[in-house]
């Protein structure tokens, strides 16, 4: 019976894209997400994440994580929203994160050019459910 089982059980991680970059000319807008995964898409983008810590690392690789001098910090307001004003051009990792919130989170993104005042991103902090799918998102947005 033992034999049957453990062959039957099939383990398989999700990995995401390494030296992958999310391209944008300045770094505001909203952070959402659950803290669970099983929510649809939609329904996790309207819940707002309040009080989590976004720090800015320039981007390092491959670099212990602890010898990392942050660039520069901000706090999500009551609306999940975040602006970290203006940065130079450059290759940077964001760490999302906060004491109420379990999962931190992070993504490597690239400043280019000069900022645009409609572009903004929704950071969707959900964890990533066991067939890959959910959370994990940045999606940039140009109004």
């Amino acid at each position: 019976m033992f034999v049957l089982l453990s062959g039957s059980l099939r383990v398989s991680a999700c990995s995401l894209a390494w030296g992958y970059f999310y391209q944008v000319t300045n770094l505001r807008g909203t952070v959402v997400g659950t803290s669970v995964y099983v929510f649809p898409r939609w329904l996790r983008q309207l819940i707002v994440r309040r009080k989590l810590t976004m720090t800015l690392y320039e981007y390092c690789s491959p670099c212990a994580s602890k010898s990392l001098v942050p660039v520069k910090f901000v706090l999500t307001d009551g609306d999940g929203h975040f602006d970290f004003g203006t940065l130079k051009p450059g290759h940077y990792t964001l760490r999302v994160a906060g004491e109420e919130w379990i999962n931190a989170d992070t993504f490597d993104l690239e400043v280019k050019g000069l900022p645009n005042p409609k572009e903004s991103v929704l950071i969707d902090v959900s964890p990533i459910a066991s067939d890959c799918t959910g959370g994990h998102e940045f999606i940039v947005r140009v109004k």
